[in-house]
């Protein structure tokens, strides 16, 4: 799986109350990858159905075999920090199923979501603990997860921008407003708790928490500002260039 040496992460070194959090952030994210898994596996299908190309048949397959790893990752974190991570068994669940929209939009709707919108809010919070983070066993798990990410996000953008190449001036419109209601949903999450902080504290230096970043673990207002970052520096660039956003 990895080389990460995760017997050198002892929990004893830590205030007992960030442990406990950490247990708990690290057994939810095992949740969250397993469900990346069988997002990722859908999304392999919806391609097949679509008659997508080898290459992208290739890539997707390498996603899931990513997203699986990460799930494992994740899961020998939990026990790095003294917790029993939770077994696929735990978070499975079945996902919305989507059979009553054609493949070929279903392709699109996926890709946009899970690819595009998700994983690049995803890897923003990632990449701001990896970029503050110490440990050398947390900040080694955090680059095992972002080192795939590269790949990813290539990929999605090529497909997104390859599919929408042949949609009407009508159906791309539609697109828009799908990827706005995406986007709404991890804005408005974040501006709650950016409404409760201060105006002269809404920037990420008055939110330092480097005792938590050694765990990969962030506050909900620090979270909230990274997400703001992310939208204007990453995301919402990336969808003006594949036109998902008004110029």
């Amino acid at each position: 799986m990895t080389n990460i040496d995760f017997a050198a992460l002892n929990p004893a070194a830590f205030p007992a109350a960030l442990v406990a959090l950490a247990r708990d952030v690290w057994r939810d994210r095992v949740r969250t990858e397993y469900q990346s898994i069988q997002v990722s596996t859908r999304l392999l299908g919806e391609a097949l159905a679509a008659g997508e190309t080898y290459d992208v048949h290739r890539m997707l397959i390498d996603t899931v075999s990513d997203e699986l790893r990460h799930a494992e990752i994740c899961a020998a974190m939990c026990r790095a920090l003294g917790a029993e991570p939770p077994s696929p068994i735990d978070v499975a669940a079945p996902i919305a199923p989507l059979d009553v929209v054609p493949v070929g939009e279903r392709l699109i709707a996926s890709v946009i979501s899970m690819c595009l919108v998700s994983e690049t809010f995803s890897v923003g919070y990632l990449r701001d603990l990896e970029a503050r983070c110490r440990h050398p066993v947390t900040r080694a798990v955090l680059e095992s997860i972002l080192g795939d990410e590269s790949n990813h996000e290539t990929f999605a953008l090529d497909l997104v921008r390859r599919r929408l190449a042949t949609e009407s001036r009508e159906r791309l419109s539609e697109w828009r407003s799908f990827t706005q209601r995406l986007v709404d949903a991890h804005l408005s999450r974040a501006e709650l708790a950016l409404a409760e902080i201060e105006s002269e504290r809404r920037c990420l230096d008055a939110w330092p928490e480097q005792e938590l970043a050694e765990l990969a673990l962030m506050s909900p207002q620090r979270g909230a500002l990274v997400c703001e970052r992310t939208w204007l520096e990453v995301l919402a660039p990336r969808l003006r260039d594949l036109g998902l956003l008004e110029q």
